[in-house]
């Protein structure tokens, strides 16, 4: 059977984790000089905790190569090890310099070119063919046929966490520009874009709603939150009903590693529109 591997930043949640035999590597959050696995030893109350109280924002870094390595190594036989893309982090490029140093394992690395669960649903449809007994060449084709058909909005409640971490060119731009503004961004192509700009919580959920029924026929859904399950719930609860959907609505929160980029009150639709 091929394994499926991916990293904490994809979000996948743990049920899905367990039940399709999922591998995950975990990215580190780093408060200070402490430094700790993603979802593994800390968990999102003490990091959200800590969140409220540093002067020092934390920072992420990635699974070193010598850790995929270890991961590989132990998995053995044929490897499917799905990331976010190279434009958005490193760690597309350490698994692949992981894969190198273990050379008795046929590793395949897939670029999602998406993060979160835009990467999550590729990475649930990976193990479901896995386990199912596809060819990794099976499994790669439906990937690049699924991966265009993934949309991932998100809305920030405020700007801060994301232009301190100096990760997207625009909101470094924007630095001084309308404090309170809450920007509403999509992910393309690898790429972390800002699509619109509002100025009330009321105005950001309706935005995200209406950027998902725009997207004509979808057959998954999730609805992605930062210490905010009650408006997730709320959205996936209205939503749902417009879709023919697969199987339910996925509601989830966000790992550490994105919640440090993001902040707290955070919300985001991450849909796969259907085949035609």
């Amino acid at each position: 059977m091929i394994h499926i591997v991916t990293d904490s930043t994809a979000d996948v949640p743990a049920e899905f984790v367990r039940d399709l035999n999922i591998t995950v590597v975990p990215a580190h959050v780093i408060f200070g000089e402490e430094s700790f696995d993603d979802g593994v030893t800390i968990s999102r109350d003490e990091f959200y905790r800590r969140l409220a109280t540093t002067d020092r924002l934390p920072t992420t870094s990635t699974p070193s190569a010598g850790r995929f390595a270890e991961v590989y190594r132990r998995l053995g036989g044929e490897i499917l090890s799905i990331h976010l893309p190279a434009k958005l982090s490193s760690l597309f490029s350490t698994a692949f310099a992981g894969s190198q140093l273990v050379p008795e394992a046929q590793v395949t690395l897939f670029d999602t070119g998406s993060l979160a669960m835009g990467s999550g649903w590729q990475v649930i449809a990976a193990a479901r063919a896995a386990q199912a007994g596809h060819t990794m060449a099976e499994i790669v084709r439906l990937l690049e046929a699924l991966r265009p058909r993934v949309r991932v909005y998100a809305a920030l409640d405020t700007m801060d966490y994301v232009r301190r971490s100096g990760r997207v060119s625009w909101a470094r731009a924007m630095l001084g520009q309308l404090l309170h503004i809450k920007p509403i961004i999509e992910v393309r192509d690898g790429e972390v874009l800002s699509i619109d700009r509002v100025r009330t919580r009321r105005s950001m959920i309706e935005r995200l709603k209406q950027l998902a029924l725009a997207l004509g026929p979808v057959e998954a859904l999730a609805v992605q939150h930062t210490r905010a399950y009650d408006d997730a719930r709320a959205i996936a609860d209205e939503l749902a009903p417009h879709f023919a959907l697969r199987e339910p609505v996925v509601v989830c929160e966000a790992t550490t590693a994105i919640g440090t980029h993001v902040g707290p009150n955070g919300l985001g639709v991450i849909a796969v529109k259907a085949q035609l």
